[in-house]
């Protein structure tokens, strides 16, 4: 792609990105919080909310202090579980149908990033009835307003409860591409840190590399952003680098988990004007062609990605490096003090470092969709092209 295209095309949305109603969720965290989630929906004067969380949630008897609050306040819902690790298209349109079906008349998103997702097309889909969603995949397509996203994460990663994105995979394809809208964003994010106590130390190390590849990308793209976005991702790196293994090693830990919840929030509100860049351009295709955890990519990825930048990254990093207290003489130092740390980290939660997964005839289609989906939008510190693609999936595998 010419630089000079995408540098226009990048100046045209900085412009852009500027005119749009930016917002944050308001946070409900604290004490007695789904009874003071329930309030706010009756004060909203909404009464039959559409919750929207995974199989093995409700299983788990995780929605039951939910539940309960909303039958002692007279308050009405349906569950729709019927969400994948990777949510397709077809389960959007199923939610739909359940969704219209119901006489719903606001969301809650209660989950990881797989609900979130779902329930964010879900909502895009019931107010552009007779579009699907790959009409709705890309830039500001949802052309009304949604009815109100309550947000519930029950993991510290994906950042959802803040972002404007719902990323879908296609049935027929398995290609995987985003919804974004600011109309997507939740309007209440509800923070809760006893949802996450327990979780799998592989799920804690997973979502919580994946928000720091969120805040990383965020602030080395850095185009897009205000003063606020870059507060944000700085906030968000420093909380993870002071808790990620307080959380992954104990999970009973709550202090550690609430600045989990509370760093997954900063980094997703900071990528959704920032943007990601090319590690999740490239973990896209691994997790829509093999069903690889998102995180988990995220994980693997960004280190790779970020010594490939090499100096047109190296003055963001060391601003993270030295927020966290790392030690280097120089910007260079600085910036290798930062990636190794990630490396390190990595290697302590047990992730790895290559995917033998990847086969060499599908590299060429996952150069594509990455290129597709990075260039022009993302305004990553490169501009790369095929070659730069191939290169690095060739040293994922």
């Amino acid at each position: 792609m010419n630089k000079y295209y995408a540098k226009t095309f990048q100046l045209v949305m900085k412009v852009a990105m500027g005119a749009l109603p930016w917002k944050t969720p308001k946070v409900i965290s604290g004490d007695n919080v789904f009874e003071r989630l329930a309030l706010t929906i009756k004060k909203n004067d909404e009464k039959h909310p559409f919750i929207v969380t995974g199989p093995n949630i409700f299983k788990r008897g995780m929605l039951d202090e939910l539940l309960k609050v909303l039958d002692e306040r007279g308050l009405n819902y349906t569950v729709f579980k019927d969400v994948s690790a990777n949510p397709t298209d077809t389960e959007a349109m199923a939610g739909l149908t359940e969704y219209l079906d119901s006489g719903s008349d606001c969301f809650i998103l209660f989950g990881g990033g797989s609900p979130m997702d779902l329930g964010k097309a879900v909502a895009a889909l019931s107010v552009n009835q007779g579009k699907s969603v790959r009409n709705l995949q890309g830039l500001l397509k949802v052309r009304h307003k949604v009815p109100t996203i309550y947000a519930v994460p029950t993991t510290s990663g994906t950042g959802s409860e803040t972002t404007i994105a719902a990323v879908i995979t296609e049935s027929a394809t398995h290609h995987k591409a985003s919804i974004s809208d600011p109309k997507l964003m939740p309007s209440y994010a509800v923070l809760y840190p006893e949802l996450t106590r327990g979780l799998p130390p592989k799920v804690t190390a997973q979502t919580g590399m994946d928000a720091l590849c969120h805040a990383v990308e965020s602030f080395t793209n850095a185009k897009y952003n205000t003063k606020l976005e870059d507060e944000y991702a700085v906030k968000a790196v420093k909380l993870i680098h002071d808790n990620i293994l307080a959380a992954f090693e104990d999970g009973d830990n709550l202090d550690a988990r609430e600045c989990m919840q509370f760093a997954a929030f900063y980094a997703g509100r900071s990528f959704t004007r920032g943007c990601v860049g090319y590690v999740h351009a490239i973990g896209h295709t691994l997790s829509g062609l093999y069903g690889l955890d998102h995180g988990l990519a995220m994980a693997v990825i960004l280190p790779k990605v970020l010594r490939k930048y090499g100096k047109d990254a190296e003055g963001k990093l060391a601003v993270l490096a030295d927020a966290c207290g790392m030690q280097g003489k120089s910007i260079s130092q600085l910036a290798e003090s930062f990636i190794s740390w990630i490396e390190d980290t990595n290697e302590k939660m047990g992730i790895p470092t290559t995917f033998p997964e990847i086969k060499d005839e599908d590299i060429p289609q996952m150069v594509a969709w990455a290129m597709k989906e990075g260039n022009p939008v993302y305004p990553t510190p490169q501009l790369w092209n095929e070659k730069d693609f191939e290169e690095l999936i060739h040293m994922l595998k």
